[in-house]
């Protein structure tokens, strides 16, 4: 299993319970485009980096679609997923507005049994900017 980079995060928000403690966040190694994850799944199948890469545009594209028009999607060994909201609260089930009331739509991943126990398994390195600027002095 791999390692996630965490980085320490002072919750500022004066409404929060926790507000002036420190948490800690991931920190997310560079992002990777469909590009570099066809690049990744080629290696892994065999199959013709150009042939992967608009296989998973094309995923891409009906996943997005058919999210948009309310599915939920099963992703075998990785999990379910579905949109899901954020809505201003009423005394009342009546008094809802979906076009006032709604507030925010998300993407939500729930993760199969499999990914869940790696999960669990996943080590964690304390990451700081200060040090990551460092080592750049470093090999420079």
């Amino acid at each position: 299993m791999g390692t996630l980079l965490v980085k320490p995060w002072k919750n500022n928000n004066q409404y929060n319970s926790g507000y002036g403690k420190w948490y800690m966040i991931a920190h997310p190694n560079p992002i990777l485009d469909v590009e570099v994850l066809g690049y990744h799944i080629a290696l892994d199948s065999g199959v013709e980096r150009t042939k992967v890469a608009e296989i998973t545009r094309a995923i891409v594209k009906q996943i997005d679609e058919l999210l948009c028009n309310g599915h939920a999607i099963r992703i075998p060994h990785l999990g379910l997923l579905k949109l899901g909201v954020t809505s201003k609260g009423e005394e009342n089930a009546t008094d809802f507005k979906a076009g006032k009331d709604i507030k925010d739509l998300h993407l939500i991943l729930v993760p199969d049994k499999e990914i869940k126990k790696e999960l669990k398994d996943m080590k964690f390195e304390k990451f700081f900017y200060e040090d990551a600027l460092e080592k750049t002095k470093d090999k420079e």
